[in-house]
């Protein structure tokens, strides 16, 4: 009997698959000769990995998983002498997105940069949001600001460094 909340997650789970559907044909069509063997590899991996979930076995990580048996049948096929496959995969390929360690690590990383940047003076914070997350000019910024685009130019640089020592020490 399947409870609600296993819904919930098979159905998180297949949005996962649909989303990451283009990327991993490709991923397989770059491995595979012939290019209509592509679809064939797919649906045996979904297939493999739709059994896995049926029986409550799920992955953490689905979508990597999913990479993980594609590799699996590439290189299975190889080893039966099948010529679809153009070498051997190796076990470091991995999914694409970034693994949740990673994605705690960014946050942290950024959340430190936040509180850097507002300890700032309002000009130079005001103009490292000009340049990194506006994109504007040296030029522009110093037409907004009132002060030179050397003076944006040698503040941006000494803030930026001055933020990245500060980042280092953190990590």
């Amino acid at each position: 009997m399947k409870t609600q909340h296993s819904d919930f997650t098979n159905e998180r789970i297949f949005l996962q698959l649909v989303k990451e559907r283009s990327k991993l044909l490709i991923f397989i069509r770059k491995r595979v000769r012939n290019t209509q063997e592509t679809e064939d590899v797919y649906q045996e991996a979904v297939t493999r990995l739709t059994k896995q979930i049926n029986e409550n076995e799920r992955p953490d990580n689905p979508v990597s998983y999913l990479y993980r048996i594609v590799i699996n049948i590439i290189n299975d096929s190889l080893r039966r002498g099948d010529t679809f496959a153009m070498e051997l995969l190796s076990d470091e390929i991995t999914c694409q997105d970034p693994q949740p360690e990673e994605r705690v690590s960014d946050q942290q990383r950024f959340a430190i940069f936040v509180k850097l940047l507002s300890k700032l003076p309002v000009v130079t914070r005001n103009i490292i949001v000009m340049r990194k997350l506006q994109g504007k000019s040296n030029i522009e910024i110093a037409e907004q600001t009132g002060i030179s685009a050397k003076a944006v130019e040698k503040k941006l640089n000494r803030t930026l460094k001055k933020i990245e020592r500060n980042m280092e020490d953190h990590f």
